[in-house]
């Protein structure tokens, strides 16, 4: 007897499609084929969410709310980088893109701008240092999400 298997994978379930041929010398020369389907349920990837959102019913937070961020700028960013870098007066908006996860850790912190005179850079410097955010909600649960976050830099002339 021979034995033929073939393997056939979808998103929900895994089949496997095994299919016998008899082939014994006193039979006909015609084969006759017994298919037999067998369907097993897929991995189980639920453990292993991955889905980040970028709508959620509820942005992810600084903790302390607005007070709190405004407070951590002041004590980290440093806001003389564009004077120093010597940039032309002027309001500045950089806006940099982060991920915050379900227990509230920043990652993959990159800037949406290039406005230059090291401004994105360090913007990304004080978000790696900044303490756990409160995460994203979605549908009263805690969810991994994208965050935009915008600061304005002001370079004023002195007169």
């Amino acid at each position: 007897m021979q034995m033929r298997i073939g393997l056939l994978l979808s998103a929900l379930s895994a089949t496997f499609l095994f299919s016998v041929t008899n082939s014994f010398a006193n039979q006909s020369k015609e084969s006759s084929v017994t298919p037999i389907l067998v369907t097993l349920p897929a991995r189980d990837t639920t453990s292993v969410d991955t889905t980040i959102f970028t709508k959620v019913d509820l942005e992810a937070t600084f903790p302390g709310g607005e007070n709190g961020w405004r407070t951590f700028l002041e004590n980290n960013l440093k806001a003389d980088v564009p004077v120093r870098r010597k940039a032309p007066a002027g309001q500045y908006m950089v806006v940099v893109q982060f991920i915050v996860d379900k227990q509230g850790n920043l990652s993959d912190i990159r800037p949406l701008t290039n406005l230059g005179y090291g401004m994105e850079k360090e913007v990304v410097r004080v978000l790696r240092k900044s303490p756990k955010w409160q995460p994203a909600m979605m549908n009263g649960q805690p969810v991994k999400a994208y965050r935009k976050q915008p600061l304005t830099f002001v370079v004023s002339e002195v007169k």
